[in-house]
């Protein structure tokens, strides 16, 4: 029998999940023990009942569904690697101050205008450019001559870029800070939580770099500008104090605040244990319990997961590849392409140099990342969840499983969990009135649709 559905149980009735048609369904709890049995190989076969019927049902919509592969189109984003160094030296730092290639080399204003001549060609189109290290300030020189060389390519061609960058904040003087709102989309500053959650790990030559960072993002934020984003890194010591270094950061007033456990760190004592890692996930899976059972009020800071299950449900959208690896590229400073900033330096995703376009490797990588659509992968095309975040990001999947292909067992964790109680949490609001219009009028305003929209 078809077995691509999955079983949420609830409290009074269990949840069945169809992943290809995104439908859901309500079945009682002597349906959901069969379910159960079955699923779990106790049951050869499923007896005849509404359960079946509806699975049944679901493998005849699912099959009537055609294929659908997005072309692997062209680039339209960079991350300039214009750094490879930092000024600071995080205990946890995967990058190693960002020195793992080519130590200390600043990029070159010639070799970022050598990859945007070479790939924002369409007159029309919109390209992005991220700046990364290391720490990518301690090349502002050069990052002014490249955003002047995009600026005049728009001209020239008739473009759009979007210039981003993600700094540890310490730098950011009021010659940065006012250059940043003239020409930036966003910012995104390093930022842990609290001072004495931060200054673990986050220190420079003089110590902590909290009071700093955090002086500057005040002014940074005082000017207005670019989106303002802080995302910080969850080590073991701060994770019984997860949630309340979130609310640390959303105090800051800053439109989007993120923390994500150590990962790639190569065996620091930061590191999350397995109960570490599960105690974090408790706490964001009630994060998300809390948004969606709140209507999705407070658009800045919602958790991910509810708002991409949630979306997904309403407007049967199904993400199918984790990120754009592969066609959007990471340049490192000495003209060198990668298939993303986290595999920069890894031989087996080295794309050849910026200058020479018929470099076999070029398209050799390209076609592994063309092709790794969840649906051909052989770990996430038989998950119920594989829709919902469209597999793990390549770059810790191959830090952590040695492969781009299989997913990170960590985030396939993280995201089941956070799944399955959003999706609980989903199917109870529906049933109160106001809460359910709260919800569907703040997820349409989220996702662009009609307020009309509802779940079918």
């Amino acid at each position: 029998m078809w077995r691509d559905f999955h079983l949420i149980r609830d409290e009074t009735t269990d949840i069945l999940f169809f992943p290809a048609t995104y439908r859901l369904f309500r079945v009682s709890k002597a349906e959901g023990d069969v379910l159960g049995a079955f699923l779990g190989g106790d049951l050869e076969a499923l007896p005849q009942g509404p359960a079946a019927q509806i699975i049944a049902a679901e493998a005849v919509k699912a099959a009537a569904i055609p294929e659908s592969h997005r072309p692997w189109g062209e680039t339209d984003s960079l991350c300039l690697y214009v750094a490879h160094d930092c000024n600071l030296n995080c205990t946890y730092c995967y990058n190693h101050r960002g020195q793992d290639i080519h130590p200390g080399l600043m990029m070159k204003p010639e070799v970022a205008e050598a990859a945007f001549r070479r790939f924002f060609i369409t007159p029309g189109m919109r390209y992005a450019v991220a700046f990364y290290g290391g720490e990518p300030l301690l090349n502002f020189r050069a990052i002014k001559a490249i955003v002047a060389i995009g600026r005049q390519l728009e001209v020239e061609r008739g473009i759009h870029i979007a210039f981003s960058i993600t700094t540890n904040g310490t730098l950011l003087n009021r010659e940065i800070q006012a250059f940043l709102h003239e020409h930036f989309f966003s910012v995104t500053v390093s930022v842990d939580g609290p001072q004495e959650i931060h200054d673990l790990h986050r220190v420079g030559a003089k110590g902590g770099s909290y009071a700093r960072v955090m002086t500057n993002v005040a002014r940074l934020k005082a000017q207005g500008g670019p989106r303002l984003a802080l995302k910080g890194t969850l080590a073991r010591e701060g994770v019984v104090h997860y949630r309340e270094s979130l609310e640390h950061l959303k105090q800051s007033g800053c439109q989007g605040v993120v923390l994500t456990p150590v990962d790639m760190s190569g065996g620091s004592a930061a590191d999350l244990s397995d109960a570490d890692y599960e105690q974090f996930v408790a706490q964001h899976e009630a994060l998300n319990a809390e948004a969606v059972d709140g209507g999705f009020n407070g658009s800045d800071h919602l958790p991910a997961e509810a708002l991409t299950v949630v979306a997904n449900l309403l407007t049967r959208r199904k993400l199918r590849r984790h990120c754009n690896a592969g066609r959007d590229l990471a340049l490192a400073a000495d003209g060198s392409l990668y298939a993303c900033h986290g595999l920069v330096g890894q031989p087996e995703f080295f794309m050849g140099k910026v200058d020479d376009i018929d470099h076999m490797d070029f398209q050799r990588v390209r076609d592994i990342f063309a092709g790794l659509e969840v649906d051909r992968l052989p770990e996430c095309a038989a998950c119920w969840a594989r829709y919902f975040c469209g597999g793990s990001c390549y770059a810790k999947a191959h830090a952590g499983t040695g492969s781009v292909t299989a997913p990170d067992p960590r985030h396939c964790l993280l995201v089941k969990r956070c799944a399955e109680t959003v999706i609980r949490r989903f199917l109870a609001a529906t049933v109160q009135e106001e809460t359910r219009r709260t919800l569907y009028a703040n997820m349409c305003s989220f996702i662009g649709a009609e307020r009309n929209v509802a779940h079918a």
